[in-house]
């Protein structure tokens, strides 16, 4: 579950950026990469000018792109020099193929919250006995 609020998710001013945050668990930085890459239109960008752009130091942008890109919602893409050695390009999904893969995560978050109150009685009752086991255990 990420680690941002449910709370930013829920209320009635929330944001397409909040949805993104908290489904996602991104980070600010996480957040001003992604909308670069996104506002560039599918264009390459390499790892120096989202650093430029988003005004980072290289290893903290590149550390975000790692996220992002086991997220799935960036691509990164190796490029071969012609005087040898390589460097990486990055790009964002489609918004099309991004906004499934939000709706996708929308649905299973909501699956497993349905999947936990359906236990609702009897994770409770667990938990209060372990309550009870605890300060029993204390008191003696």
């Amino acid at each position: 579950m990420p680690s941002s609020s449910i709370n930013a998710i829920t209320r009635m001013s929330a944001t397409l950026k909040d949805l993104f945050i908290y489904i996602y668990d991104l980070s600010p930085l996480d957040m001003d990469l992604l909308l670069t890459l996104i506002a560039h239109n599918n264009k390459q960008m390499t790892l120096e000018d989202l650093s430029k752009a988003v005004n980072r130091d290289k290893s903290t942008v590149f550390r975000s792109l790692q996220k992002l890109t086991g997220l799935g919602i960036c691509v990164k893409e190796s490029r071969t020099l012609k005087e040898g050695g390589h460097f990486h390009v990055y790009s964002a999904i489609s918004r099309e193929i991004f906004k499934l893969e939000t709706e996708k995560r929308v649905k299973e978050l909501e699956q497993s919250l349905r999947r936990i109150l359906k236990k609702f009685e009897d994770d409770l009752e667990i938990m209060l006995d372990d309550v009870f086991d605890t300060k029993k255990k204390i008191i003696k």
